[in-house]
C-alpha cells in the first residue's frame, strides 16, 4: 500500500515551501548559520521528507505517524518565523507572506490527516490503498 508522494498536493506544497525557506533565510546574519537559519531549513525540509517517507509505509496508521511528524514541524516553523521577525531578520510583510504559505501547508496537511483518519483508520481499513484519498479529494 504505497502512495506516489509526488502526486500528493500536500507534498507539492510542502516541497515548494521548503524551497522558499531556503531563499528567505539566505540574507540572515552569518552568526545565525548554526542556529535559527539552520533550524528553519531543517524544520522546513522535514515537511516533504516526512510526507514522502510516510507514503512508503505499509499501513495507514504508520503513514499517519509520519504526517503527524510533519504537522508538528509546521508548529516549530511558526515559532521560528516569529523569532525571525522579532529579531529583525524578516520584515512584517515577508513574515506574513511566508506564514501564509506555512498556514496553507498546515491546513492541507491537517485535511489530509483527517481524511486518512476518517476514511481508513477509524473504519478499520488500515491496509486500504491510501492513494484513493487523494483521488477522492480531487473529485470533490
Amino acid at each position: 500500500m504505497f502512495v506516489e508522494f509526488k502526486n500528493l498536493e500536500v507534498w507539492r506544497l510542502a516541497y515548494n515551501f521548503t524551497l522558499k525557506i531556503y531563499k528567505v533565510v539566505e540574507p540572515f546574519p552569518a552568526y545565525e548559520d548554526g542556529n535559527i537559519k539552520s533550524q528553519l531549513r531543517r524544520a522546513a525540509t522535514s515537511l516533504p521528507l516526512n510526507i514522502s517517507e510516510g507514503s512508503g509505509a505499509n499501513s495507514a496508521k504508520m503513514f499517519m505517524t509520519y504526517l503527524i511528524f510533519a504537522y508538528r514541524s509546521t508548529k516549530e516553523l511558526e515559532t521560528l518565523l516569529l523569532l525571525s521577525k522579532d529579531l529583525g531578520y524578516l520584515t512584517r510583510e515577508k513574515f506574513e507572506e511566508v506564514l501564509g504559505e506555512l498556514n496553507l501547508v498546515s491546513e492541507k496537511l491537517r485535511e489530509y490527516m483527517d481524511n486518512l483518519q476518517n476514511n481508513y483508520i477509524l473504519k478499520g481499513r488500515n491496509k486500504a490503498p491510501i492513494h484513493i484519498i487523494e483521488k477522492k479529494k480531487r473529485l470533490s
